[in-house]
């Protein structure tokens, strides 16, 4: 049993979560999902730094702040996910889960000490684990940290994506087809071309989302309630960022210029589900320019092979996306006044979105991407038949003869280059000079 202001309560006696953590699992009892483990790890390495930083600051005794950090380091090597109890969906802003790390942080370190579980006689988890803090400025800059962590991947798969494209680009680098427009044959071209321009969204895209990080590297943390800097001691915030530098491994984190902004708003977050949005538009797009181009096999397109089930598969996880960034834009929306208290939602739907896409990515790659064929022949075939090649006699015999010859061609169904022998417009050898598919492609 475990008492606290508010009575008493049953906590598993191995437990290193504690009363209000419990209580708030009571409460919460919503999706069933687990906060993500990372975003956990966050937590414990942001409350390193805070101690780092206080004990740096001479305001938490040394003794005191070295437990606090060995207590974190002996969670991060073992497996602190069961600790953490507190379900996705959670009310506060936040407050439930950063409660959980300061009681699971402030449990082990008693433990540490031959304290017992649930007591905290030496190591609290409100006046030292969460000294110097809010969940206010906690929890905002975990979640950007966490989203931006797993970012680090995403970024990678989609650079690994657009060399697949880059490739294919280069191995139908002479395969003919022919370019439509509003689904209707427009001009001859490359299908290297076609993947060339797929190869320059994805890094447009990657490009995009190393923008959108940038915003997630601007913290409030030192902020405390509401940005006030409430019991924020001087030189704090310089302190732990350069501890967050340096446990996350990034020297670019910085502090934000106004606190007060970034207790209201959560536009990082928006900023970088916006990013998702658009990649998971481009490549729905994509996508579903390849299964047009894969229909058949004997009555559709058929000019490329490849494995349609992935490009479905593809599609349901950019629909998936774009529904959380709905979502996102609803919660960020609905903060009120000085705090957004949906940032619990926003955490949950970005780490998601995120995970999904960088997933969906590599399985688009893997089995789809890297194993498409060109079906040449079908390529040729098609614009051996196009009737729309005359749009480049227009500087050789006029643009009113060429639409004539166009015309023509389409209502005695003869080809381009057999009207021009019969109307004799053209000698033979300019015919196949002008003419011939792989001069008039780029």
């Amino acid at each position: 049993m475990e008492k606290d202001s508010q009575g008493e309560n049953y906590v598993p006696k191995d437990a290193y979560y504690g009363l209000q953590s419990y209580r708030a699992f009571e409460n919460f009892k919503i999706s069933g999902m687990q906060i993500h483990p990372l975003m956990n790890h966050s937590y414990l390495l942001l409350k390193k730094a805070a101690a780092l930083a206080n004990k740096k600051l001479n305001v938490l005794a040394p003794q005191k702040a070295d437990v606090i950090i060995l207590a974190i380091d002996s969670l991060l090597a073992m497996d602190f996910q069961k600790h953490f109890i507190i379900d996705v969906f959670q009310a506060g802003g936040g407050d439930s889960q950063n409660t959980n790390t300061n009681e699971v942080i402030a449990n082990k370190a008693n433990e540490l000490l031959g304290g017992e579980l649930g007591r905290y006689d030496y190591i609290k988890p409100d006046d030292h684990v969460n000294m110097s803090q809010s969940t206010n400025d906690t929890y905002p800059t975990v979640m950007q940290l966490t989203t931006l962590s797993m970012s680090r991947d995403l970024v990678i798969e989609l650079g690994m994506l657009a060399q697949a494209f880059e490739r294919k680009s280069q191995e139908f680098a002479h395969v003919s087809k022919i370019g439509r427009t509003h689904l209707q044959d427009a001009a001859p071209m490359r299908l290297g071309l076609e993947f060339s321009a797929y190869h320059a969204t994805m890094e447009q895209i990657k490009d995009l989302l190393c923008q959108a990080q940038g915003y997630l590297r601007i913290l409030g943390i030192g902020g405390s309630t509401i940005g006030t800097g409430l019991n924020v001691p001087h030189g704090f915030r310089g302190a732990i960022i350069t501890f967050l530098q340096e446990l996350f491994h990034d020297p670019q984190l910085t502090l934000t210029a106004n606190l007060f902004a970034s207790s209201q708003s959560q536009l990082p977050m928006m900023v970088y589900s916006n990013a998702l949005r658009i990649c998971a538009l481009e490549l729905t797009r994509i996508l579903n320019d390849l299964r047009l181009l894969n229909s058949g096999p004997h009555s559709g397109f058929g000019e490329v092979v490849l494995s349609a089930s992935q490009l479905e598969l593809g599609n349901q996880v950019m629909f998936k996306i774009l529904g959380n960034d709905n979502a996102m834009a609803l919660a960020m929306q609905a903060g009120q006044l000085e705090l957004n208290a949906m940032m619990p939602l926003m955490s949950q739907l970005a780490l998601e979105s995120t995970q999904l896409l960088t997933h969906a990515l590599h399985a688009l790659r893997e089995h789809c991407i890297n194993g498409i064929r060109a079906n040449i022949e079908r390529c040729e075939k098609y614009t051996s038949q196009v009737s729309q090649l005359p749009a480049a006699l227009i500087p050789i015999i006029g643009y009113d003869k060429a639409v004539e010859i166009t015309r023509q061609a389409v209502l005695s169904k003869k080809t381009v280059q057999e009207l021009l022998k019969e109307t004799k417009l053209l000698t033979e050898d300019q015919i196949n000079r002008f003419m011939r598919i792989k001069n008039l492609s780029i």
